[in-house]
């Protein structure tokens, strides 16, 4: 919760139709979240019908985040996690420095106290977990390098002029490599089935945090 910077509400749901566009205030911080319509992220029928977004610690939130941004830069991806599973300062001074399962029910305790607190109810959910330590996996954004053929993925596909985006990451450009096969594509040398192959390509992760004594998987 303290990294939340969203909530979906799904478009037809009519107990929330007017707060379309309209923002929430962060119990915690005083952030203002943005309430973003989403039909894909959001089952009206289950539990409130509103779902909280944490785009730094969640692989379908961040998703979320990347489609709505698409036109302006209104949800915001922030950390809250340090290295060693505290929580940071962007947590806030109530919370920081506390380990994660102790901020969890830190946070419980305060929203009481603040009557904010309506309950709780048991969920069924995937949940990862490490096959050597068997602790909960937090998903924390890291730079990353990346190999970058996006932009040669969909001049094959359209012949459209691309124009480049901006992302903050480190990106390995392998142009030519990348080019040859697709000129391959578009000159009818080889054909990939299904076509979709060369749609809603990624960057290539080519990049992986290992601590330090990692064993080979050798």
């Amino acid at each position: 919760m303290l990294g939340d910077t969203a909530i979906a509400i799904h478009p037809d749901d009519p107990r929330y139709n007017h707060l379309h566009g309209k923002f929430a205030i962060h119990p915690f911080n005083g952030r203002k979240l943005p309430i973003v319509c989403d039909v894909t992220l959001v089952d009206p029928k289950f539990g409130t019908g509103a779902v909280k977004i944490t785009p730094a610690h969640d692989l379908n939130d961040f998703e979320f985040k990347e489609c709505h941004n698409c036109e302006s830069n209104i949800i915001k991806s922030i950390n809250i996690f340090t290295d060693d599973g505290k929580i940071n300062s962007n947590g806030g001074s109530e919370f920081a420095g506390m380990p994660r399962f102790e901020a969890r029910e830190a946070v419980i305790e305060s929203l009481q106290k603040k009557g904010l607190y309506r309950g709780a109810k048991g969920n069924e959910m995937r949940l990862g977990i490490c096959s050597r330590t068997n602790d909960v996996v937090e998903p924390l954004s890291k730079p990353q390098w990346y190999v970058k053929y996006n932009s040669m993925e969909r001049q094959a596909l359209t012949n459209d002029v691309v124009e480049p985006l901006s992302k903050p990451q480190w990106c390995v450009k392998c142009n030519s490599m990348a080019r040859q096969a697709l000129d391959a594509v578009e000159d009818k040398k080889i054909e990939i089935i299904p076509k979709q192959w060369l749609e809603n390509i990624r960057d290539w992760c080519v990049s992986r945090q290992l601590w330090r004594g990692h064993r080979v998987p050798a």
